[in-house]
C-alpha cells in the first residue's frame, strides 16, 4: 500500500481495524512473554490502538504510524498530554511511558529500538 491511500483512509475516517477494546488476548497471554517492566514494547504501525493503554501502564512503549491524525487523536480521546519534538524523519509525541514516532515505519533506524525486548502487533498475520 502506498502512504496516500494511508493518509486518506485516516482522512476519510474509514478505520474499521480500529479496535474500540482492549485486545482480551493481550492480557491473557502477554504474561508468557516474561518481560520486565523497565523493557520496551514496540507497537509497528499502532494507529490509535487502545492496546497500547494496557502495554503503557507496564512498560515502556514506541509505537510508529504514519498518519499523524491517527497518533493526535490517540492522545486526545485518552486524555493524554504529550511533549512533542522532531528526531530524524519522525514527529515524535510522548508521555511518560509512551512514545509514538509519526512518519513512515521504513525510516526507523536501529538506534531507535535499541531497548525494544518485545513487538505487539494485534492485526499481524498467523504463520
Amino acid at each position: 500500500m502506498e502512504p496516500d491511500f494511508w493518509h486518506q483512509r485516516w482522512q476519510d475516517k474509514l478505520i474499521g481495524f480500529h479496535q474500540r477494546n482492549i485486545n482480551l488476548h493481550l492480557a491473557t497471554f502477554w504474561s508468557r512473554l516474561q518481560i520486565e517492566p523497565e523493557e520496551q514494547v514496540f507497537v509497528p504501525l499502532c494507529g490509535k490502538s487502545l492496546d497500547m493503554l494496557w502495554l503503557g501502564e507496564r512498560y515502556s512503549v514506541l509505537g510508529v504510524e504514519l498518519s499523524p491524525i491517527a497518533v493526535a487523536e490517540f492522545f486526545k480521546e485518552n486524555g493524554l498530554v504529550a511533549t512533542h519534538r522532531r528526531q530524524g524523519a519522525f514527529s515524535v509525541s510522548e508521555t511518560d511511558n509512551l512514545c509514538l514516532l509519526c512518519g513512515d515505519y521504513f525510516d526507523l533506524q536501529p538506534a531507535q529500538c535499541q531497548r525494544v525486548r518485545a513487538v505487539y502487533d494485534r492485526a499481524a498475520p498467523r504463520p
